[in-house]
């Protein structure tokens, strides 16, 4: 149901938003009711600021107001046919999988920026034409997307490369969108508190490829991944598809990995008849797929030579594996069991002699089976854990921590709980020697902590950062 506004629709409608913080004139805003707040509340404001039409579900006597039955859906049924199909004259890449996303975006932006005016939407924010915007989600809800892209395209970005999550997908915030590449990384256990279980998860990544691929479009796949050979295999053949892999070399594009290594790994690309040698200037085997991918994905936009000559151009991706002043302290994004597995096999596949030592936690509100998996991972791969708080949100972090415990080995490694995290930081700093390994996974390059208080500012390699000034000016001081 659909009541108009008295006075008619304005007919200048400059843009759209569910954010009144974003109106300004010529605007239309949306009344969303979310967990904690409800659009309806804004209507003042937003006509105040200039709004030009307001669209809610209430039945409310207001100027320039729109009534319909549910708000969130007229939005997502508007937001594609107000903006104009604006991804149709930029070439779309989408990321998707459990792990990898965020790096794989950064090492294709990094390949293609040479030739291309890239935008890039992700975890750690959503970048272009020299500006970075905060990003809530990792995929923006269907609205922002939309206005996002639209913005791209008066910047002249040639080429969007997004990571796109299975929350996206199910929540249709990429719906009507089409992508001319779409890639696979892996798919392991996470976010099954809202999945259910691992079938759905695979499902909703799946979609990806078979709803919101273009027609000609090509699906990058990881083949060495369970996951990603079932897709492989159960993708139509008028799909374009190439694989990856480290172990099938019959796969278009294989990896012949030689050595990995703290500076990274030296491999051989072959792809298709292409065949070179490539030094990955990130460390773990993790990060040769994602290389690949990153590669793949840049050979089909511009050429494999122009690929070949950038690939090992250097970078860092910020809160993956990301050492601290030279010191061999790490920050990582690992919040998943997989994701910890890796990151700690190569740690300790460094061939150093001393020890590894894991800060970690678990995020609250979010999938509580994977917590004790991950508690058992710590423990086998590491000599001293420290348990400690990342996101508690709403949750009691005593229960997460006794969560995360029940998985944990004693027998493995020496155990510690610290709620605090920059105390936690601080305690694995004071325990390390000159030939260990410190290891602050789960929160990466988030500058942030969530908890029943609400949200503050706070980062893990920034504490770490402190304790190293603090520690060379008491070295200086005493000396």
């Amino acid at each position: 149901m659909i009541k108009a506004p008295a006075e008619g629709i304005p007919d200048e409608l400059l843009n759209i938003t569910a954010d009144s913080r974003e109106v300004t004139h010529g605007t239309v805003f949306f009344c969303l009711r979310g967990r904690s707040s409800d659009g309806h509340r804004f209507i003042d404001s937003a006509l105040e600021k200039g709004a030009s039409l307001i669209v809610g579900e209430d039945n409310i006597d207001a100027k320039r107001y729109m009534r319909v039955s549910s708000t969130e859906a007229f939005l997502k049924a508007v937001s594609p046919v107000f903006y104009g199909g604006t991804w149709q004259n930029m070439k779309m890449i989408a990321v998707t999988g459990t792990n990898g996303k965020t790096s794989t975006t950064y090492i294709i932006e990094n390949i293609l920026k040479g030739r291309f005016s890239c935008g890039v939407t992700g975890t750690l924010g959503y970048r272009f034409a020299g500006k970075i915007i905060d990003a809530p989600n990792t995929t923006p809800q269907n609205w922002k997307w939309f206005s996002l892209l639209n913005e791209m395209r008066s910047c002249a970005v040639e080429v969007v490369i997004s990571e796109v999550s299975s929350h996206a997908i199910e929540e249709e915030r990429i719906e009507k969108t089409e992508f001319d590449i779409a890639v696979f990384t892996n798919l392991t256990m996470d976010h099954l508190d809202f999945h259910k279980n691992l079938e759905n998860y695979f499902n909703a990544k799946k979609k990806l490829f078979t709803k919101h691929l273009k027609p000609g479009g090509t699906a990058v796949i990881n083949i060495d991944d369970g996951y990603g050979a079932r897709l492989f295999r159960e993708l139509p053949d008028n799909i374009n598809k190439l694989a990856i892999s480290t172990k099938d070399e019959s796969a278009f594009f294989f990896i012949n990995v030689k050595r990995t290594g703290l500076d990274g790994s030296d491999v051989e690309f072959r792809y298709g008849n292409e065949k070179r040698d490539v030094h990955i200037p990130l460390a773990g085997l993790f990060n040769v797929y994602n290389t690949a991918s990153a590669f793949a994905c840049a050979a089909l936009i511009a050429d494999a030579q122009y690929c070949f000559e950038n690939v090992s151009g250097g970078i860092i991706v910020p809160g993956r594996l990301e050492k601290v002043k030279g010191y061999p302290v790490y920050i990582d994004y690992a919040h998943t069991p997989d994701a910890l597995e890796n990151v700690l096999r190569t740690l300790t596949g460094l061939g150093m002699e001393g020890r590894i030592i894991t800060v970690f936690g678990a995020g609250g509100d979010r999938d509580r089976g994977k917590r004790p998996v991950m508690g058992g991972v710590a423990t086998r791969l590491s000599d001293i854990v420290i348990l400690t708080d990342d996101n508690p949100r709403t949750e009691d972090p005593e229960t997460i921590i006794s969560e995360i415990l029940e998985g944990c080995n004693p027998a493995d490694s020496v155990i510690e709980v610290i709620h605090d995290r920059r105390t936690a930081i601080r305690r694995a700093m004071d325990l390390r020697k000159d030939s260990d390994i410190v290891l602050i996974a789960g929160k990466g390059a988030e500058n942030y902590q969530i908890t029943l208080k609400g949200k503050r500012f706070f980062s893990d390699k920034e504490e770490v950062e402190n304790y190293l000034e603090e520690l060379q000016h008491v070295h200086n001081t005493s000396g």
